[in-house]
């Protein structure tokens, strides 16, 4: 039997109050029940009468947590006894109990009838107190518990998944993101909740998150310090490599000089003696400075928004590819001041295939527009190298068709060759006629297919490998030869 009762979460200004308390009135008192005229030993006789029948009805119902109805012990007393028992918790006892945080889930969920409490009647403030033995909170609690590894509060993401506070509310709002056994409410703070990151609804939510925003390493992440201990944090060069820095090898040989900080040693494996290399990350000046340094000068390494800017395409457009798994970002970052940089590697194949079918499109367009039978090279779509350049060059050559199959399109297309007469860069026109490009885009591509473009990405690379290795003689397409011999030519005249 519960007791009639108004439950509220107080929000106490004064420090030396404890928290987890609530104002409690635990039963209602009908206006008649004290005359105007009564004393106050009456009205003092009759509540102590209700009281004990309140008690005994307790002993009756729930005997374990009857003594905190028991009239005739102190309130400081009752309160002693139930923390004196392990199997009876205050909403922050609770809370250090399951591991939680913060105890503003336990609040939320008292609220939300997940579990059976009782509160010392007839105080301004008591506490809810929670038998853990209780069927209900049992249950509840084991569940709990099961989600344990999997449960993280709204600080914990924020850090761990590199998310915003707007993008969070965001979800929550979009029943994206499903807190763990509570309905999300506005007014409420997000500290009320925890979220099972093992819910399928929740994975799906931070999976697409992920592929756009870089998360700190759970291994290697330098977190700031306030106390001036500097221990090392020693990280592979293959792992510093990946996420941009330079190669490995350079990396290591940098250790091995005394360049940077770190540990270069020679180790047994069973497939004989090899190199172990680990940089220090510890020192800001020493490695951390110049790391970045080494990331800045690397340039396969770009931003999303420099990279979309160079490819002449909305930074949306980008954004969607990469949720469409097109293409990645490097997923993870080290220093805190990387949480807001999203990079790509474009010396990645996946990358490369992608900006290859972007620059390949960009010269369809740019054919279109000068109206010219004979390609030329687009050094504005060039991704700042000659070889680039070349590379593209050839491509296009080996894709007649593609390219005859974009040029009919848009010949048919009154609106598409209208903005493309405009002659001017993607990103200038008005959105929506951006829209009908990208339209356009994806419409010759569904037309001619890919197969061609893959087999002229294929043939390219062999070609520049032929090139740079044997020389021109060795092309053996005259085509290509051309191809390159005017590149050469170029090479010589702008020197």
């Amino acid at each position: 039997m519960r007791i009639n009762f108004n439950l509220q979460q107080m929000q106490f200004k004064n420090n030396n109050q404890k928290i987890g308390y609530y104002f409690s009135s635990p039963f209602e008192q009908s206006y008649d029940c004290v005359s105007f005229g009564s004393s106050f030993v009456d009205t003092k006789a009759k509540n102590y009468k209700d009281d004990i029948e309140m008690y005994k009805t307790k002993m009756l119902q729930n005997p374990k947590m009857a003594f905190l109805y028991n009239p005739d012990v102190p309130k400081k007393v009752r309160e002693e006894q139930a923390d004196l028992n392990p199997t009876i918790k205050t909403p922050v006892a609770l809370a250090n109990y399951l591991k939680l945080n913060s105890y503003a889930p336990i609040i939320k969920w008292l609220n939300d009838d997940k579990f059976d409490y009782d509160l010392i009647p007839r105080t301004a403030i008591s506490s809810a107190y929670i038998d853990l033995e209780n069927d209900k909170n049992a249950e509840f609690i084991s569940c709990i518990q099961e989600k344990s590894p999997g449960l993280k509060d709204f600080r914990q993401l924020l850090f761990e998944y590199n998310i915003s506070l707007a993008k969070l509310s965001e979800l929550l709002a979009d029943n994206k993101l499903k807190p763990y056994e509570a309905e999300y409410d506005d007014t409420d703070g997000l500290n009320s909740y925890v979220f099972d990151l093992n819910d399928e609804n929740n994975l799906s939510a931070f999976d697409e998150h992920l592929k756009l925003t870089p998360i700190p390493s759970k291994k290697y992440y330098k977190a700031r310090r306030s106390d001036g201990i500097i221990k090392p944090i020693y990280v592979p060069v293959m792992y510093l490599s990946n996420l941009g820095y330079s190669s490995a090898q350079n990396l290591a040989q940098m250790i091995k000089k005394g360049v940077l900080p770190g540990i270069y040693e020679k180790i047994d494996t069973p497939q004989g003696k090899k190199a172990r290399a680990l940089v220090d990350i510890a020192p800001y000046s020493q490695s951390e400075e110049k790391l970045r340094q080494l990331r800045d000068a690397n340039s396969n390494i770009i931003s999303t928004i420099n990279l979309a800017k160079k490819l002449k395409i909305r930074k949306v457009d980008l954004d969607e590819a990469i949720k469409n798994d097109e293409f990645k970002i490097i997923g993870e970052y080290i220093f805190p001041e990387d949480s807001k940089k999203v990079l790509v590697d474009l010396s990645d194949e996946k990358t490369r295939a992608f900006v290859d079918k972007k620059l390949f499109e960009n010269r369809i367009l740019q054919e279109q527009r000068k109206q010219e039978t004979k390609a030329k090279r687009i050094e504005k779509a060039r991704m700042n190298s000659p070889m680039n350049s070349l590379r593209m060059e050839i491509v296009w050559a080996l894709c007649p068709k593609t390219a005859t199959i974009a040029s009919d399109i848009a010949k048919k297309d009154g609106y598409v060759s209208s903005i493309i007469a405009k002659n001017v860069p993607d990103e200038e026109l008005p959105p929506k006629e951006q829209v009908v490009l990208a339209k356009y885009r994806k419409r010759f591509w569904d037309a001619a297919g890919i197969e061609e473009f893959k087999a002229a990405q294929k043939m390219a690379s062999k070609y520049m490998k032929i090139y740079k290795t044997q020389g021109i003689d060795a092309v053996d397409n005259p085509i290509i030869r051309e191809i390159f011999e005017e590149f050469e030519n170029n090479l010589v005249i702008n020197c």
